[in-house]
Order: structure tokens, then sequence, then C-alpha cells
């Protein structure tokens, strides 16, 4: 087992038409407050609104996995404020054995990162730098 391991947090999103990934910052945790004001409101909502990254921005529905920072009710009455439609926490069954396509991409990333940096001094930089090389692909 590997003690200490080097670890680096992204968000991952996406429609028909684009990809959003957030690579969090040296440091930062991820708190509830963290991913409603660095994640949703200086990525998500912009990316949601943008017409080349959707249908019809008015049209979109922002489908959560129900992690604990997407279901904390401040989360929940951010959305609705910002008038993003969404799927609340009433939508999702509890242990839902839905197919999850960000999990999915996630592993993906982590497999193709994990080729490369085998031997790497410097690793949180090298794990940002292979991991926007690896969503790039996408």
């Amino acid at each position: 087992m590997v003690k200490h391991q080097a670890c680096i947090g992204v968000f991952v999103m996406f429609t028909c038409k684009g990809l959003l990934w957030v690579i969090k910052d040296k440091g930062e945790s991820w708190t509830g407050q963290y991913f409603r004001d660095i994640i949703l409101t200086q990525n998500v909502f912009p990316f949601l609104k943008n017409e080349e990254n959707v249908i019809d921005p008015d049209e979109v529905i922002f489908v959560h996995d129900k992690a604990p920072c997407m279901k904390v009710n401040q989360t929940q009455y951010l959305l609705k404020d910002i008038d993003v439609k969404f799927w609340g926490n009433d939508i999702w069954p509890g242990n839902s054995p839905d197919l999850n396509v960000a999990e999915h991409i996630g592993s993906i990333i982590k497999d193709e990162v994990e080729k490369t940096c085998y031997r790497k001094l410097d690793i949180i930089d090298f794990l940002k730098t292979h991991s926007k090389c690896t969503l790039k692909m996408f």
C-alpha cells in the first residue's frame, strides 16, 4: 500500500455537445462552499447557459450523482435560485443502481494517467497535466 498517495480532484460534466472539466487547485478542499462557488457558479452555470455547449439552454436539466456536495440543501437552493432545472433529491431513489457515465469517464482518466505517471517526482503537476490531456481526448 502506498502511503500519502498523490491525489487531485477532477469534476467532469458533459452534454451532447461538449465536455466540461475542472481540476481542483492544490490545497483546496471539496467543501460544499467550494463546490457551489467554484464548480457550479464559476464553471457549470456559464457552461450550461452557452449555446455552444447545449442544444437549448432553456431546456437543460442538470442531473447529478447525489454526491454529498450536490444533495446538501444549500446546493439545491442555489440551483433553484439560479433557475437551473435539475433532478432534486426527491427524484433519485436511495442507492440508485444507475449507470453513471461520469464515473466511467473518471475511471478512464485514472487508468490513462496511471499508465504514464510511474516514477514521476512532481506527481501533482504531472497528474493535472495528464488528466487535462486525457480529457481532451473526449
